[in-house]
Protein backbone atom coordinates (compact mmCIF):
# COMPACT_ATOMS: atom_id res chain seq x y z
CA UNK A 1 0.00 0.00 0.00
CA UNK A 2 0.80 3.83 -0.91
CA UNK A 3 0.37 6.06 1.87
CA UNK A 4 -1.42 9.56 0.35
CA UNK A 5 1.02 11.80 -0.16
CA UNK A 6 -1.59 14.90 0.67
CA UNK A 7 -2.37 17.14 3.43
CA UNK A 8 -4.43 19.70 4.04
CA UNK A 9 -3.12 21.41 6.97
CA UNK A 10 -2.60 24.95 6.95
CA UNK A 11 -1.51 27.98 9.28
CA UNK A 12 -3.46 30.42 9.14
CA UNK A 13 -3.45 34.23 9.09
CA UNK A 14 -6.23 36.67 10.12
CA UNK A 15 -9.33 37.01 7.57
CA UNK A 16 -8.53 39.57 4.81
CA UNK A 17 -12.45 40.70 4.37
CA UNK A 18 -15.68 40.00 5.37
CA UNK A 19 -18.46 40.77 3.11
CA UNK A 20 -21.27 39.68 4.72
CA UNK A 21 -20.52 40.97 8.14
CA UNK A 22 -21.38 44.61 9.41
CA UNK A 23 -17.45 45.17 9.86
CA UNK A 24 -14.45 43.46 9.12
CA UNK A 25 -13.39 43.00 12.85
CA UNK A 26 -16.52 40.72 13.55
CA UNK A 27 -14.85 37.81 11.53
CA UNK A 28 -11.97 37.04 13.91
CA UNK A 29 -14.20 37.95 17.21
CA UNK A 30 -17.30 35.08 15.31
CA UNK A 31 -14.16 32.46 14.65
CA UNK A 32 -13.12 32.95 18.21
CA UNK A 33 -16.43 32.23 19.74
CA UNK A 34 -17.16 29.12 21.63
CA UNK A 35 -19.03 26.50 19.40
CA UNK A 36 -22.00 25.32 21.17
CA UNK A 37 -21.84 21.63 21.34
CA UNK A 38 -25.37 19.76 22.07
CA UNK A 39 -24.79 16.06 23.63
CA UNK A 40 -27.62 14.21 23.97
CA UNK A 41 -25.61 11.36 25.25
CA UNK A 42 -22.39 11.80 27.97
CA UNK A 43 -20.06 10.23 25.40
CA UNK A 44 -20.39 10.85 21.74
CA UNK A 45 -18.85 8.25 19.55
CA UNK A 46 -18.53 7.37 16.04
CA UNK A 47 -16.74 4.64 13.30
CA UNK A 48 -12.77 5.88 12.72
CA UNK A 49 -11.07 3.82 9.65
CA UNK A 50 -7.65 4.78 8.71
CA UNK A 51 -7.32 4.29 4.95
CA UNK A 52 -3.94 5.78 3.03
CA UNK A 53 -2.65 6.65 5.99
CA UNK A 54 -5.69 8.81 6.69
CA UNK A 55 -8.47 8.85 9.10
CA UNK A 56 -11.70 8.79 7.68
CA UNK A 57 -15.16 9.38 9.58
CA UNK A 58 -19.08 10.45 9.13
CA UNK A 59 -20.23 13.59 9.90
CA UNK A 60 -23.41 15.27 8.83
CA UNK A 61 -23.61 18.59 7.57
CA UNK A 62 -26.99 20.71 7.88
CA UNK A 63 -28.84 17.25 7.12
CA UNK A 64 -26.63 16.01 4.64
CA UNK A 65 -24.43 13.13 5.55
CA UNK A 66 -20.97 12.92 4.08
CA UNK A 67 -17.46 11.38 4.34
CA UNK A 68 -15.08 13.50 5.73
CA UNK A 69 -10.57 13.12 6.70
CA UNK A 70 -10.16 13.52 10.41
CA UNK A 71 -7.32 15.91 10.31
CA UNK A 72 -6.56 18.00 13.77
CA UNK A 73 -3.70 19.96 11.66
CA UNK A 74 -6.46 21.71 9.63
CA UNK A 75 -8.76 23.85 9.85
CA UNK A 76 -12.14 22.28 8.59
CA UNK A 77 -13.13 22.44 4.94
CA UNK A 78 -16.15 21.48 3.20
CA UNK A 79 -16.48 20.35 -0.40
CA UNK A 80 -17.41 23.43 -2.13
CA UNK A 81 -20.24 21.31 -4.74
CA UNK A 82 -21.83 21.05 -0.93
CA UNK A 83 -21.59 24.05 0.03
CA UNK A 84 -23.10 25.76 -2.91
CA UNK A 85 -25.53 22.73 -2.76
CA UNK A 86 -26.82 23.95 1.03
CA UNK A 87 -26.66 27.76 0.01
CA UNK A 88 -24.15 28.92 2.82
CA UNK A 89 -23.25 32.39 2.32
CA UNK A 90 -19.84 33.27 2.62
CA UNK A 91 -19.29 35.39 5.54
CA UNK A 92 -15.21 36.48 4.45
CA UNK A 93 -11.87 35.00 3.05
CA UNK A 94 -9.02 34.11 4.85
CA UNK A 95 -5.15 33.52 3.28
CA UNK A 96 -3.32 31.04 4.87
CA UNK A 97 0.12 28.45 3.79
CA UNK A 98 -0.38 25.16 3.51
CA UNK A 99 1.69 22.20 4.39
CA UNK A 100 4.21 23.45 1.87
CA UNK A 101 4.42 26.75 2.73
CA UNK A 102 1.92 27.99 -0.46
CA UNK A 103 -0.22 30.52 -0.11
CA UNK A 104 -3.81 29.78 -0.68
CA UNK A 105 -6.78 32.10 0.11
CA UNK A 106 -10.11 30.02 1.34
CA UNK A 107 -13.75 31.66 1.41
CA UNK A 108 -15.21 30.91 4.89
CA UNK A 109 -19.08 30.02 5.42
CA UNK A 110 -20.99 29.55 8.59
CA UNK A 111 -22.36 25.69 9.11
CA UNK A 112 -25.89 25.86 11.12
CA UNK A 113 -25.74 22.20 12.74
CA UNK A 114 -22.39 19.77 12.11
CA UNK A 115 -23.43 16.70 13.41
CA UNK A 116 -20.76 13.88 14.81
CA UNK A 117 -21.52 10.51 16.53
CA UNK A 118 -25.14 11.68 17.98
CA UNK A 119 -23.50 15.23 19.01
CA UNK A 120 -24.29 18.32 17.74
CA UNK A 121 -21.89 21.02 17.09
CA UNK A 122 -23.59 24.68 16.00
CA UNK A 123 -22.52 27.45 14.35
CA UNK A 124 -19.33 26.13 12.90
CA UNK A 125 -16.95 28.43 10.48
CA UNK A 126 -15.85 26.24 7.88
CA UNK A 127 -13.24 27.04 4.99
CA UNK A 128 -14.80 26.28 1.30
CA UNK A 129 -12.48 24.56 -1.37
CA UNK A 130 -12.85 22.71 -4.66
CA UNK A 131 -11.57 19.29 -3.86
CA UNK A 132 -11.06 18.18 -7.46
CA UNK A 133 -8.62 20.75 -8.18
CA UNK A 134 -6.35 18.42 -5.67
CA UNK A 135 -4.91 15.36 -8.31
CA UNK A 136 -6.69 13.36 -6.76
CA UNK A 137 -9.08 15.13 -4.35
CA UNK A 138 -12.49 14.07 -6.62
CA UNK A 139 -11.00 10.35 -5.93
CA UNK A 140 -10.84 10.50 -2.09
CA UNK A 141 -12.82 13.75 -0.66
CA UNK A 142 -15.93 13.29 -0.33
CA UNK A 143 -17.71 16.01 2.06
CA UNK A 144 -14.03 17.16 2.87
CA UNK A 145 -12.11 18.16 6.22
CA UNK A 146 -13.21 17.79 9.83
CA UNK A 147 -10.96 20.11 11.58
CA UNK A 148 -9.68 21.52 14.92
CA UNK A 149 -12.41 24.18 15.08
CA UNK A 150 -14.56 21.38 16.51
CA UNK A 151 -11.83 20.22 19.32
CA UNK A 152 -12.02 22.81 22.02
CA UNK A 153 -14.21 22.24 24.74
CA UNK A 154 -14.24 18.70 24.40
CA UNK A 155 -12.20 16.22 25.52
CA UNK A 156 -11.08 13.38 22.69
CA UNK A 157 -10.31 9.66 22.02
CA UNK A 158 -8.59 8.89 19.13
CA UNK A 159 -8.63 5.01 19.25
CA UNK A 160 -7.14 3.43 15.45
CA UNK A 161 -6.94 0.26 17.38
CA UNK A 162 -10.91 0.13 18.03
CA UNK A 163 -11.56 1.59 14.83
CA UNK A 164 -13.39 4.27 16.91
CA UNK A 165 -13.45 8.62 17.94
CA UNK A 166 -14.82 9.25 20.94
CA UNK A 167 -15.65 12.83 22.51
CA UNK A 168 -16.95 13.65 25.77
CA UNK A 169 -17.66 17.35 28.00
CA UNK A 170 -15.05 16.19 30.35
CA UNK A 171 -12.38 13.32 29.90
CA UNK A 172 -13.94 11.54 33.29
CA UNK A 173 -16.36 10.26 30.85
CA UNK A 174 -14.20 8.36 28.56
CA UNK A 175 -12.59 6.08 31.19
CA UNK A 176 -8.94 6.49 31.75
CA UNK A 177 -6.28 3.73 30.45
CA UNK A 178 -2.44 3.54 31.34
CA UNK A 179 -1.11 6.73 30.22
CA UNK A 180 2.61 6.58 28.45
CA UNK A 181 2.61 10.46 28.33
CA UNK A 182 0.50 12.76 30.42
CA UNK A 183 1.76 16.18 28.57
CA UNK A 184 0.18 19.82 28.44
CA UNK A 185 -1.94 20.68 25.60
CA UNK A 186 -1.89 24.10 24.52
CA UNK A 187 -4.76 26.15 22.86
CA UNK A 188 -3.80 29.22 21.10
CA UNK A 189 -7.37 30.00 19.91
CA UNK A 190 -8.68 29.45 16.56
CA UNK A 191 -8.03 27.32 14.72
CA UNK A 192 -7.96 25.60 18.12
CA UNK A 193 -5.04 23.34 16.91
CA UNK A 194 -3.73 21.22 19.45
CA UNK A 195 0.30 22.26 20.20
CA UNK A 196 2.42 20.36 22.22
CA UNK A 197 6.05 20.98 23.52
CA UNK A 198 8.87 18.82 22.57
CA UNK A 199 12.73 18.09 23.18
CA UNK A 200 15.17 16.61 20.79
CA UNK A 201 18.65 17.12 21.63
CA UNK A 202 19.14 20.21 23.32
CA UNK A 203 16.12 21.67 20.92
CA UNK A 204 13.12 22.31 22.46
CA UNK A 205 10.24 23.73 20.73
CA UNK A 206 6.37 23.33 20.03
CA UNK A 207 4.62 20.85 17.90
CA UNK A 208 1.39 20.67 16.07
CA UNK A 209 -0.61 16.99 16.77
CA UNK A 210 -1.70 16.43 13.12
CA UNK A 211 -3.65 13.48 12.68
CA UNK A 212 -2.98 14.43 8.45
CA UNK A 213 0.19 13.69 8.91
CA UNK A 214 0.87 10.06 8.31
CA UNK A 215 4.38 9.84 10.04
CA UNK A 216 5.04 9.33 13.84
CA UNK A 217 6.93 12.71 13.55
CA UNK A 218 8.17 15.09 10.95
CA UNK A 219 10.83 16.90 12.49
CA UNK A 220 10.86 20.72 10.89
CA UNK A 221 14.35 20.30 8.44
CA UNK A 222 16.38 23.40 9.60
CA UNK A 223 16.46 21.39 13.23
CA UNK A 224 18.56 18.53 12.35
CA UNK A 225 21.38 21.69 11.77
CA UNK A 226 21.74 21.45 15.54
CA UNK A 227 24.98 19.23 16.29
CA UNK A 228 22.14 17.72 19.41
CA UNK A 229 19.61 16.96 17.14
CA UNK A 230 21.92 15.28 14.86
CA UNK A 231 23.30 13.08 18.09
CA UNK A 232 19.75 12.08 18.73
CA UNK A 233 19.59 10.30 15.23
CA UNK A 234 20.49 6.86 15.90
CA UNK A 235 23.79 5.51 13.65
CA UNK A 236 23.36 4.18 10.33
CA UNK A 237 19.68 5.16 10.37
CA UNK A 238 19.86 8.11 8.40
CA UNK A 239 18.56 7.53 4.68
CA UNK A 240 18.14 10.49 2.40
CA UNK A 241 16.80 10.97 -1.41
CA UNK A 242 15.19 13.99 -3.41
CA UNK A 243 11.36 14.47 -4.44
CA UNK A 244 8.23 15.96 -3.43
CA UNK A 245 6.57 16.33 0.53
CA UNK A 246 3.27 15.73 -1.24
CA UNK A 247 0.41 17.83 -2.37
CA UNK A 248 -1.72 20.39 -0.15
CA UNK A 249 -4.21 22.79 -1.01
CA UNK A 250 -1.70 25.28 -2.97
CA UNK A 251 -0.81 22.29 -5.03
CA UNK A 252 2.46 19.92 -5.02
CA UNK A 253 5.41 21.01 -2.97
CA UNK A 254 8.83 21.62 -5.06
CA UNK A 255 11.43 19.01 -5.13
CA UNK A 256 13.44 18.86 -2.60
CA UNK A 257 16.12 16.67 -0.11
CA UNK A 258 14.22 14.08 1.82
CA UNK A 259 15.57 12.18 4.78
CA UNK A 260 14.58 9.25 7.25
CA UNK A 261 16.00 8.49 10.41
CA UNK A 262 15.35 6.59 13.76
CA UNK A 263 15.50 9.42 16.53
CA UNK A 264 16.99 7.79 19.88
CA UNK A 265 15.82 10.70 21.97
CA UNK A 266 12.67 12.06 21.57
CA UNK A 267 10.24 13.44 24.24
CA UNK A 268 7.07 14.90 24.49
CA UNK A 269 6.83 17.43 27.51
CA UNK A 270 9.74 15.79 29.09
CA UNK A 271 8.06 12.40 29.11
CA UNK A 272 10.39 9.83 26.34
CA UNK A 273 8.48 8.41 23.52
CA UNK A 274 11.70 7.55 21.81
CA UNK A 275 12.87 5.57 19.84
CA UNK A 276 10.65 6.30 16.94
CA UNK A 277 11.02 6.88 12.87
CA UNK A 278 10.98 10.29 11.34
CA UNK A 279 11.12 12.45 8.50
CA UNK A 280 12.10 15.94 7.93
CA UNK A 281 9.62 18.27 6.23
CA UNK A 282 10.70 22.05 4.70
CA UNK A 283 7.66 24.14 6.57
CA UNK A 284 7.16 24.75 10.14
CA UNK A 285 6.47 23.47 12.70
CA UNK A 286 7.48 20.18 13.77
CA UNK A 287 4.64 17.60 13.95
CA UNK A 288 3.38 14.72 15.71
CA UNK A 289 0.95 12.93 13.39
CA UNK A 290 -1.14 9.65 13.01
CA UNK A 291 1.69 7.51 13.18
CA UNK A 292 1.84 7.74 16.95
CA UNK A 293 -1.62 5.95 16.51
CA UNK A 294 0.16 2.48 15.24
CA UNK A 295 1.60 2.61 18.77
CA UNK A 296 -0.67 4.83 21.42
CA UNK A 297 -4.55 5.84 21.98
CA UNK A 298 -4.34 9.61 21.73
CA UNK A 299 -6.04 11.83 24.47
CA UNK A 300 -6.85 15.40 23.45
CA UNK A 301 -8.26 16.81 26.78
CA UNK A 302 -9.30 20.36 25.99
CA UNK A 303 -10.93 21.66 29.13
CA UNK A 304 -7.82 20.11 31.19
CA UNK A 305 -5.16 21.11 28.92
CA UNK A 306 -3.90 17.37 28.32
CA UNK A 307 -2.41 15.38 26.01
CA UNK A 308 -2.13 12.02 26.80
CA UNK A 309 -0.89 8.72 25.22
CA UNK A 310 -2.19 5.34 26.55
CA UNK A 311 -0.72 2.31 24.87
CA UNK A 312 -2.21 0.03 22.98
CA UNK A 313 -3.26 -3.17 23.56
CA UNK A 314 -1.79 -4.36 20.17
CA UNK A 315 0.61 -2.28 18.32
CA UNK A 316 0.97 -2.05 14.56
CA UNK A 317 4.11 -3.76 13.36
CA UNK A 318 6.63 -1.35 11.63
CA UNK A 319 6.11 -1.32 7.68
CA UNK A 320 8.80 -2.00 5.83
CA UNK A 321 10.24 1.44 3.59
CA UNK A 322 9.84 1.03 0.49
CA UNK A 323 12.92 3.70 -0.65
CA UNK A 324 10.21 5.34 -3.45
CA UNK A 325 7.40 6.01 -3.81
CA UNK A 326 4.27 6.96 -6.79
CA UNK A 327 1.48 9.36 -6.80
CA UNK A 328 -0.62 10.92 -9.78
CA UNK A 329 0.84 14.61 -11.07
CA UNK A 330 -1.46 16.00 -13.77
CA UNK A 331 -2.85 12.36 -14.38
CA UNK A 332 0.12 10.45 -14.91
CA UNK A 333 1.31 8.15 -12.41
CA UNK A 334 5.27 9.39 -11.67
CA UNK A 335 8.36 9.06 -9.35
CA UNK A 336 7.68 11.28 -7.23
CA UNK A 337 10.07 10.31 -4.02
CA UNK A 338 13.23 8.60 -4.53
CA UNK A 339 16.22 7.27 -1.85
CA UNK A 340 19.76 6.94 -2.55
CA UNK A 341 20.89 3.12 -1.94
CA UNK A 342 17.24 1.75 -1.91
CA UNK A 343 16.60 -1.28 -3.94
CA UNK A 344 14.03 0.68 -6.35
CA UNK A 345 17.13 3.38 -6.75
CA UNK A 346 19.52 0.75 -7.28
CA UNK A 347 17.59 -0.74 -9.58
CA UNK A 348 17.61 1.79 -11.50
CA UNK A 349 13.98 3.97 -11.02
CA UNK A 350 14.31 7.70 -11.52
CA UNK A 351 12.47 10.55 -9.79
CA UNK A 352 9.95 11.73 -12.47
CA UNK A 353 9.94 8.30 -14.24
CA UNK A 354 6.60 8.13 -15.67
CA UNK A 355 5.16 4.71 -14.73
CA UNK A 356 2.90 3.06 -17.39
CA UNK A 357 2.35 -0.28 -15.31
CA UNK A 358 3.49 -2.44 -12.49
CA UNK A 359 3.75 -6.35 -13.31
CA UNK A 360 1.30 -5.80 -16.09
CA UNK A 361 -1.28 -3.32 -14.66
CA UNK A 362 -1.67 -0.47 -16.57
CA UNK A 363 -1.24 2.97 -14.82
CA UNK A 364 -2.16 5.23 -17.78
CA UNK A 365 -5.59 6.73 -17.91
CA UNK A 366 -8.20 6.05 -20.41
CA UNK A 367 -11.89 5.89 -21.24
CA UNK A 368 -11.93 2.14 -19.84
CA UNK A 369 -9.44 2.84 -17.11
CA UNK A 370 -10.65 6.34 -15.30
CA UNK A 371 -7.98 8.05 -12.85
CA UNK A 372 -9.96 7.42 -9.96
CA UNK A 373 -9.73 3.41 -10.42
CA UNK A 374 -6.65 3.31 -11.11
CA UNK A 375 -5.70 5.53 -8.45
CA UNK A 376 -7.71 3.72 -5.72
CA UNK A 377 -5.89 0.44 -6.79
CA UNK A 378 -2.24 2.15 -6.58
CA UNK A 379 -2.97 3.25 -3.07
CA UNK A 380 -4.78 0.05 -1.82
CA UNK A 381 -4.20 -2.92 -4.13
CA UNK A 382 -0.03 -2.27 -4.46
CA UNK A 383 2.43 -2.39 -1.62
CA UNK A 384 5.54 -0.75 -2.63
CA UNK A 385 7.75 -2.49 -0.40
CA UNK A 386 7.51 -5.93 -2.22
CA UNK A 387 8.57 -3.95 -5.59
CA UNK A 388 7.76 -4.94 -9.14
CA UNK A 389 8.43 -5.02 -12.74
CA UNK A 390 8.00 -1.62 -13.80
CA UNK A 391 7.34 -0.25 -17.30
CA UNK A 392 8.49 3.26 -17.21
CA UNK A 393 8.83 6.23 -19.60
CA UNK A 394 11.41 8.20 -19.34
CA UNK A 395 11.90 10.67 -21.60
CA UNK A 396 11.40 9.42 -25.20
CA UNK A 397 12.49 6.24 -24.08
CA UNK A 398 10.33 3.47 -23.02
CA UNK A 399 12.24 0.47 -20.13
CA UNK A 400 11.11 -1.89 -17.82
CA UNK A 401 13.09 -1.23 -14.22
CA UNK A 402 12.52 -4.78 -11.76
CA UNK A 403 12.66 -3.35 -8.30
CA UNK A 404 13.06 -5.97 -5.55
CA UNK A 405 11.38 -5.98 -1.71
CA UNK A 406 13.06 -3.93 0.19
CA UNK A 407 15.38 -5.32 2.32
CA UNK A 408 16.95 -6.93 -0.33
Amino acid sequence: MIRLMVSLSALLVPAISAPGLPQDRELPELLNAPIEVERPQPVASTALETRFGKLFLNATVNGETHEFIFDTGSPTMLSRSIAERLGLTTIGHNTGLDANGNSVTMAFALVDELAVGGAVFHDVPVLVFDFTELSLGGCIIDGGILGSEILAGSAWLIDTENETLSFAANADALGSGEAVVDAGLSDFGYPHAPIIAYQVGDVTDRALFDTGSAEAVSLFRTLIQDASVRDAIAADSMVTGRGSEGESAGGYGEITDLARFTLEAFSIDGQSVAPLRANTRGAPPTLVGAGMLDTYRVRLDYPQGRFVLERRDEALPDEAESGYSVAFVDGQARVVQIFSGSPAAEAGLQLGDQVIAIDGRRLDVTPASPMCETALWLLNGFDAARGGVFEIQRGDTRMTVSVPPAGQ
